[in-house]
Formats: C-alpha cells, structure tokens, sequence
C-alpha cells in the first residue's frame, strides 16, 4: 500500500518509487544535466519541463556548475549527486537509498548525509535508508528499523532502540551491548536482582516475561558501566560484586575503549569519555563493575543467543 493505494498488480516501472544504490549506473557519455534529465525524457516530458526542472534540480544537489561536464571525470561524491539528482528529477513518492555511502571518504559521507538530511527537510522526502552500521541509521532520525538476516527485531525510534531494546539480538546489533547470562533472585517494582555466571550480582530493568528464579541475559552498554577502583570487597551481608581485569585499552579520541574480562574468561567491552582520569587504569588491573538498574535490561534467556 502507498497513500492508501495498492501497487502490487503495478509493474515495478510504473510503481512511485526510487532506488538509489551503488550499483546504478551514471552513464559516462552524457553530462551531468543529461544523465538528471534521463527519467524525464524517458517519460516524454516537453523541451520546456525538463529545462525548469533541471534548473530547480541542479540547484538542490549543488551540481549548477558542473551540468555540463561529462559524468566520467565526476569524483564518487558528485556521481551521487548525480543520482540523486536525477530522483529528485523523477518526483517518486519514496526513495529508497541502498548503502549508497559505499566508495566515499569520510569527508564526503558527511556532506551527503548533510544534503540528504536538508532534502529531506525541505521537501518532505519520504525515505527508506538501508544501512550497515547505527551511525548510518541515526543521522536521518525517525524510525529505525534493526534487522537480524531476515529477521525483523524492533522498530522504533532511536532512544527506545538504545534505553529500552525488546530483545537482546536487538541491543548487541544496535546499541552494541555486552549479553551477560545469570540467574533471577528476585524482581521487586519492574527491577530484577540477578546473580550472574562470571559471579557477582546486580541489578537490572526486568522484561515483561521475566520471571523469579528464571536463566536471564542482561543487556548493558558500553558506556553505562562505572569502574571502581580500589573499592573494599563485599561483606558477609552484601552481594559480590562482579570483577573484571583490564585487557587492553584503546584511545578512539571521542572516547576510550577498554577490553574487559571477567572470572569466567568471557570478555566484555567498557568505554568512557576521553576527558576522564586515566589514573590507575592500565593493562592488567583489576576492578569492580556498577550500573545503575535503569541503565540494563534483562530478558528471559533465549536458546537462539
């Protein structure tokens, strides 16, 4: 269905809807404005429509100085503005992008998603980005889609998908989560105390099908978890903590990335910002683990994980 029509018995040529991918073709004898007026000749639109608009289209994707250069000597960025372009020229009711950052630089991904981005505001452009990576995905906004193969995992917008995943596939794949197994003590107002395999208890949002005594996984992200440093062991009369050891330690500039491993071998990821004091923190240290219960979900534990 698209604006309440069903476009399933119509050929695909004839369907309202645009991709753009890395695998389009920009054809090399023709220049920039041939190549963005190519739906519109191919449609039968007169001399005069396609002139108007070339103008207009030429203009939203910055190419007005080059309309007349062969679309060979286009650096990757300008080749996908040419495809945009030549969307834009075609009016679909949704384009669909394909990966299409795929061959640009760092450098020019950034000013496609900030062309893109501006499009989409001021045309009302209705988009359907596939991506490879969260960053990809969250620069466009709305709703994100977060697909495991062929499995359709949660959709939502990006602060549910990363505060309050509905499934542990769905926080590992988007907001890179560590999955952490342990056993439910008790859950007491929405909050379950868990005694993790590696050792240690802690405490975590519990989902709805979460149960006492159950094998739980805990989803925790990188940068929710606090290290504790020369912190005094539990007593007789409080839970262990849960223990780690500093495998190494990584400097990203936005923030550090420490490898972690626990008493039971497996190895977890931790992150905090860069401003940080990095005292006491080296390879080989150990130090207790702490998060706050709204920063962790725990979920029945799932044979499939």
């Amino acid at each position: 269905m698209l604006d309440d029509h069903d476009i399933a018995s119509l050929l695909p040529e004839r369907r309202p809807i645009a991709l753009i991918s890395s695998r389009d073709p920009v054809f090399g004898h023709l220049n920039v404005a041939e190549n963005i007026a190519f739906p519109l000749r191919v449609r039968g639109n007169t001399a005069q429509e396609i002139n108007a608009t070339l103008a207009k289209v030429l203009a939203l994707v910055g190419l007005d100085a080059l309309s007349n250069d062969d679309a060979s000597q286009l650096t990757p960025e300008q080749v996908l503005r040419v495809k945009l372009g030549r969307v834009l020229a075609y009016a679909p009711s949704v384009v669909i992008m394909d990966n299409i950052m795929e061959g640009l630089d760092l450098r020019a991904a950034a000013k496609t998603r900030q062309l893109i981005s501006r499009l989409h505001r001021a045309l009302g452009l209705t988009l359907i980005y596939a991506a490879r990576n969260r960053e990809d995905a969250l620069w466009l906004g709305g709703r994100i889609a977060v697909f495991d193969g062929q499995t359709l995992l949660q959709c939502a917008d990006a602060a549910t998908l990363l505060e309050r995943p509905s499934d542990p596939r769905g926080a590992a794949l988007f907001g890179e989560a560590n999955l952490l197994t342990g056993r439910v003590l008790r859950i007491d107002d929405d909050i379950a105390r868990i005694h993790l395999a590696c050792g240690g208890v802690v405490e975590a949002m519990a989902d709805a099908a979460l149960t006492e005594d159950a094998l739980c996984t805990i989803c925790i992200r990188p940068d929710r978890m606090t290290p504790l440093l020369g912190a005094p062991l539990a007593g007789d009369d409080e839970p262990p903590p849960l223990l780690a050891t500093i495998q190494s330690i990584l400097h990203t500039g936005e923030h550090i990335r420490f490898r972690l491993r626990l008493a039971d071998g497996a190895e977890i990821e931790m992150r905090r910002p860069s401003l940080q004091s990095m005292r006491g923190m080296t390879q080989g240290t150990a130090l207790q683990l702490a998060w706050q219960a709204s920063q962790a979900v725990a979920f029945p534990m799932k044979d499939d994980l």
